[in-house]
């Protein structure tokens, strides 16, 4: 038979079992919360990451659609200074041949 201690103790380690059984349960519950967490925060960085690739792609569009808009502007640019070039030097001869016109009056 055993003692009233030996009960005491066997009771006490019942209850201090039991307080461990829960205290593992729930753990594991609080763990479980993570898990899912962290996937949704993977499944988060994931789609923050298409969206940066995408973002990404499009200012890469837009720099070359840029530079394209700056080299044809920098292109009429000069197209213009070559038909202003022309264009006076058309009036310097039509200038000349009238004045030379006048002379022969």
């Amino acid at each position: 038979m055993l003692s009233d201690a030996e009960v005491k103790r066997i009771i006490d380690a019942i209850t201090e079992y039991k307080e461990l059984v829960e205290q593992s349960s729930e753990m594991r519950d609080h763990l479980e919360t993570l898990q899912k967490r962290w996937h949704s925060l993977k499944l988060e960085r994931d789609q923050l990451r298409t969206s940066l690739d995408t973002l990404h792609q499009s200012l890469t569009h837009l720099k070359v659609e840029y530079q394209t808009m700056v080299k044809r502007m920098t292109d009429l640019s000069s197209t213009e200074d070559t038909v202003l070039d022309n264009v006076k030097f058309l009036v310097d001869e039509l200038t000349s041949v009238l004045r030379k016109h006048e002379v022969d009056k």
